[in-house]
């Protein structure tokens, strides 16, 4: 990856504009714009959950899974599983956290809780996080993970 500095003198101080070129859109390219979307914007240090019956005000590092189960969106936490409703989209953007990652189209992680990999019958991976939970990592998702990770 090469990074240039153009000097453009018709932009008002304080003013940026950033440009991408690649020769297609990649998994890398739609990080890179993620993480300058995302350049200012604080983290949150609570996530509220909301619960059959109550709001559970949650800590991001202590979130270790995001996983869809039928309706369900659960939150695997060092704590407690978390039943809600929602978007595992949704859910993930409001972290604002690049230490969440997708590997499924059905589960997101948080790097800090991931312990180890292992080949799974499918042809992917199993994450193996806090707590011995488990999930897969689907194929399609590997090789970003394996990217972040720096394999």
């Amino acid at each position: 990856m090469e990074i240039h500095f153009h000097k453009n003198e018709q932009l008002n101080d304080g003013e940026i504009n950033a440009t991408i070129s690649a020769n297609h859109q990649s998994a890398e390219v739609d990080s890179i714009i993620g993480y300058l979307k995302n350049y200012h914007a604080n983290p949150p240090t609570l996530i509220p959950i909301k619960s059959a019956d109550h709001v559970l005000l949650v800590k991001p590092q202590d979130i270790i899974l995001i996983d869809i189960s039928g309706t369900e969106l659960l939150i695997y936490t060092t704590e407690q599983v978390i039943p809600t409703k929602g978007r595992l989209y949704a859910f993930s953007d409001r972290l604002k956290n690049p230490n969440f990652i997708q590997i499924s189209k059905h589960a997101v992680i948080n790097l800090d809780h991931l312990l180890s990999l292992e080949d799974s019958f499918t042809g992917g991976m199993t994450a193996i996080l806090t707590g011995n939970v488990k999930t897969d990592i689907s194929r399609k998702y590997l090789n970003e993970l394996e990217h972040r990770l720096g394999l």
